[in-house]
């Protein structure tokens, strides 16, 4: 089956094999159930939902002869990753492990029976009781591949889970970090849009957890002046700076090598990895921001090739 596109991203349906990139973390009740810990021990698991689980979705549209999700009316049927989590209580939230799937964003102009399609990037939570989801919202995606693998794939096997700014669960050492920094699309950091990228938003823009605080022998630095200077994140983020001062208006593809070379040199999840597997986790990085930064634009919408040949901070 070819593949079916809204304002060039793919269309998720049934036939499609699309699934929302694990969302993280979904915390349910695990066992062991004893008096020390009566409900089970609470633990984060990544969920996975599947566009195959589609259920309620179109009735006479259809993609490779089955339904399509659509807006206010599709939802998955099931969602998987959290099986363990299977004390009592369940779910920290909804009480349900494997709950359903729902989507929360979708296109402003394709519609099908009436309703507005899914695509790919676009957001869903997953294990619900009811319509309030146990996950953060997360991109939905079908087509995001380095290598035959699917993104998800890549990057839980490193241990690096993407999220919204606004949506940031990073515990200490950690904070969250735009992995491709914020000063590219913005004139000052929730402020105004430079020229051409559209709807770009800090909040909403891809983010990665990174290590911030300074590494000492008796653990890690909470705060005080010098607690985050030597961190992953600070050694990261001055490389790029330095880059950006040197080329005050870089094409975006030479900003996100760029940026590329400084979280694979610096990122605390990828020195361990084989060379092969941070360089697919990177390009999955740069897929995801691509394809939000597609989701953001004006129509008519761009294609990877151009964005990557537009210049950051173009006032």
């Amino acid at each position: 089956m070819g593949a079916v596109f809204a304002n060039g991203l793919e269309i998720s349906g049934k036939a499609v094999n699309a699934q929302t990139i694990a969302a993280f973390p979904d915390v349910c009740f695990t066992p062991p159930e004893n008096p020390a810990t009566p409900p089970g021990v609470p633990i984060p698991y990544p969920s996975f939902g599947m566009a195959g689980d589609t259920e309620q979705g179109t009735g006479t549209v259809k993609i490779g002869g089955k339904t399509v999700n659509i807006k206010n009316k599709s939802d998955l049927s099931r969602t998987s990753g959290t099986e363990a989590g299977c004390a009592a209580k369940k779910g920290i939230i909804t009480s349900k492990n494997t709950g359903k799937g729902y989507f929360n964003s979708w296109s402003n102009d394709v519609k099908f029976d009436g309703e507005p399609v899914i695509r790919m990037t676009d957001l869903a939570t997953n294990n619900h009781a009811s319509p309030t989801g146990n996950t953060v919202t997360w991109p939905h995606t079908a087509a995001l591949t380095v290598g035959g693998q699917d993104c998800a794939t890549i990057l839980n096997n490193v241990g690096i889970y993407v999220h919204q700014h606004k949506d940031s669960d990073c515990a200490h050492p950690t904070e969250s970090e735009h992995c491709f920094e914020n000063q590219m699309f913005q004139r000052s950091r929730g402020g105004e849009n430079y020229s051409g990228w559209g709807n770009y938003d800090v909040d909403t823009a891809p983010c990665i957890c990174m290590e911030s605080y300074k590494k000492t022998k008796t653990g890690f630095r909470k705060s005080g002046s010098g607690s985050k200077r030597g961190s992953p994140h600070n050694k990261k983020t001055k490389v790029v700076r330095e880059f950006l001062k040197k080329k005050r208006s870089p094409t975006l593809g030479d900003a996100i090598k760029e940026v590329q070379q400084a979280v694979g040199d610096h990122h605390e999840k990828l020195q361990s990895c084989t060379p092969q597997e941070k360089t697919d986790a990177l390009e999955c990085l740069k897929l995801v921001l691509l394809d939000y930064l597609v989701d953001c634009a004006r129509a008519p919408k761009p294609t990877h090739a151009q964005l990557l040949a537009k210049p950051v901070r173009k006032k």
